[in-house]
């Protein structure tokens, strides 16, 4: 968690200077994390995906990280790091809201109570910064990055029963390798037409985290925590995110902490709270 914390003001820093814009970053990150993957997989014993097994991997790879992906970095580009972050809280939400309409998962009365309130810090987040005239935000980059938080659960709803056949590493190649073969052929000759030259030492290193640090090491990290640790759990260090994105980024100079954003996080992370308080549905983030 402490590494998507810090790709919040990670995306800012990497798009100061206008050099790299959110569509570039978000090419960027899909296709260097999928070479970082299969490159890492070719150390590794080969597991052949069954045949039955690669339309689910489609559907999970254009769910939870083409659309996920981009949304959330193309949001970043208007957002702040925090607003990005509070939004990445709100995936059990929308895993638990679709599960119940699709899957006819029943809820209690507390869940519904959660749901609520984290849709009430939703709006807050959103109409916070239009109050502030996107200084500290934009509702725009906050609704981008909620759409991919809303992606990421059709992924964990719609496809979850591919996640656990494949050991990590083949799970993550193929998903990355997949998402960078949708969205290459579109975005390929935008990023080419970059002012490479003019970047910066800063937004270059800050690139450089968005695709080893905050893609790479995180995702590894996370499917291997998940193999490891109980949901409630793994579902505690999901509040770590907001507290290290606000903090980094009011250092880099790149965030504006707000009473709006301060309410709209303690909201949505009690809403959070009731939807997973007693363990039976799984907490995840994708950023």
């Amino acid at each position: 968690m402490l590494c998507f914390g810090l790709m919040s003001p990670m995306c800012k820093v990497a798009m100061q200077g206008g050099v790299i814009d959110g569509l570039t970053l978000a090419t960027l990150r899909v296709s260097g994390a999928a070479l970082l993957f299969w490159l890492v997989s070719l150390t590794r014993p080969q597991e052949k995906v069954r045949r039955r097994d690669l339309l689910p991997l489609f559907g999970m790879s254009l769910c939870g990280m083409a659309i996920n992906q981009f949304c959330y970095v193309s949001g970043m580009q208007y957002t702040s790091p925090t607003n990005g972050t509070v939004a990445a809280t709100t995936t059990p939400v929308f895993t638990l809201l679709l599960s119940v309409l699709f899957l006819h998962l029943r809820t209690t009365k507390r869940k519904v109570f959660g749901m609520a309130l984290a849709a009430c810090g939703a709006l807050v987040l959103i109409l916070g910064s239009r109050a502030t005239g996107g200084v500290s935000g934009h509702p725009l980059g906050d609704a981008l990055c909620l759409f991919a938080q809303f992606a990421a659960a059709c992924y964990f709803v719609f496809f979850g029963g591919v996640l656990h056949r494949y050991s990590p590493i083949t799970m993550m190649k193929w998903l990355f390798g997949l998402s960078a073969l949708v969205t290459l052929p579109f975005f390929a000759v935008h990023v080419a037409s970059a002012p490479w030259s003019e970047l910066t030492p800063a937004a270059g290193g800050g690139a450089c985290y968005v695709v080893a640090g905050g893609s790479f090491l995180s995702y590894l990290l996370l499917i291997t925590a998940q193999q490891r640790l109980e949901p409630p759990t793994a579902a505690t260090y999901n509040y770590v995110q907001p507290a290290v994105a606000a903090t980094v980024g009011i250092l880099l100079g790149v965030d504006l902490l707000t009473w709006q954003k301060m309410a709209a996080m303690a909201l949505i992370a009690v809403g959070v709270r009731f939807v997973t308080h007693d363990g039976r549905e799984k907490m995840e983030i994708v950023n």
